[in-house]
């Protein structure tokens, strides 16, 4: 478990605490970061009771695979979102086994991505993760070295610059999938033998699962940047709409490269069904011209006494010859006719 809490008022010192029991009355001019990463009920309930949060939203803040929505419940906000993981974590996912073998069932659709839980209220704003998050972490400590940066906007402006920072984040990770299908459409078509097209279905599926997470973020954001009962400074709502232009283009991205990929998987098989177009052709040839002389030897074959040629010295090469001349008279033909 790892707790990280920043208390402020303006005009006064930033405080910074790792246990609720420091934490004295919250005063209308104060306002609370709690920031929370753990896998255990226990620690999240705690936090839950001191803040007077609902169980439903502890359930689903431990919930794995749990997609983004947004509830209100009054007092507070509770927001679900999913940041893309880095880029390490991805590359060691995508081109490992890890991502067969180190996922569980419900996180079958999230595997490139962590869950980021906030409560929002005018007085606090809590985060929470399952597991660590790397730019939150960062977040965190320049909150403490640069208070003034964010924490002088209030509640509002710190939920907003999280938000703000996950939506990039988001935006810079699909950046990974990117690169990978660039290279997919070089060897899909310069080297067709080589390629898996088991790995497009992958990818495919996992840039739709994406897609679906982003449209649910996005909706997220479109509510807090055009309800005012949620965010109510007319200012702060203009910011949260910057967010949700980020949010369009990380769609429109994805969407793109869906696009990508079924354009790949097309032209791969295009490559695949000329290959195996001259393939046939060649093999059609080979047994079109052995067909007549399969005639020929299958009528020197049979049991009868007269046959031409049978006792003649030279018949055997008179008719090895005449197959032999039927063959290239066919090619000759096959080839005015651009067969071949």
């Amino acid at each position: 478990m790892t707790l990280t809490i920043v208390q402020f008022e303006p005009g006064e010192p930033v405080e910074v605490f790792d246990s609720l029991d420091k934490v004295g009355d919250v005063s209308p001019g104060t306002y609370l970061w709690v920031d929370l990463e753990t896998k255990e009920f226990a620690e999240l309930s705690a936090v839950a009771s001191f803040f007077g949060l609902h169980e439903l939203t502890v359930e689903d803040c431990l919930t794995p695979g749990h997609f983004p929505k947004i509830d209100d419940y009054g007092a507070y906000l509770f927001m679900v979102f999913r940041g893309m993981r880095t880029w390490t974590e991805v590359e060691e996912l995508w081109e490992t086994e890890a991502l067969e073998e180190n996922r569980s069932p419900e996180e079958d659709h999230i595997s490139y991505t962590r869950k980021v839980a906030i409560y929002l209220s005018q007085n606090f704003v809590i985060t929470f993760r399952r597991n660590e998050v790397a730019w939150l972490d960062a977040m965190i400590r320049q909150v403490q070295q640069y208070p003034d940066k964010i924490l002088s906007q209030g509640t509002e402006g710190v939920a907003h610059r999280v938000i703000d920072v996950l939506i990039d984040r988001f935006m810079r990770g699909i950046g990974y999938f990117e690169n990978i299908i660039e290279g997919f459409e070089g060897v899909a078509i310069e080297e067709p033998e080589d390629f898996e097209v088991t790995d497009l279905f992958e990818i495919k599926r996992e840039l739709s699962f994406l897609r679906q997470i982003a449209r649910n973020q996005r909706a997220i954001v479109t509510r807090l940047a055009s309800d005012p009962t949620l965010i109510q400074d007319k200012q702060r709502r203009r910011y949260f709409k910057d967010i949700d232009d980020h949010a369009v283009d990380i769609l429109r991205i994805l969407e793109k490269l869906i696009q990508d990929v079924m354009t790949i998987r097309d032209s791969y098989l295009a490559v695949s069904n000329i290959r195996l177009g001259d393939t046939m052709r060649v093999l059609t040839v080979i047994t079109t011209i052995a067909a007549p002389m399969n005639i020929v030897v299958g009528l020197y074959g049979m049991n009868f006494a007269a046959i031409p040629l049978l006792h003649n010295p030279v018949g055997f090469w008179v008719i090895l010859c005449i197959m032999l001349l039927l063959g290239g008279l066919m090619l000759i033909f096959f080839r005015k006719r651009n067969w071949i």
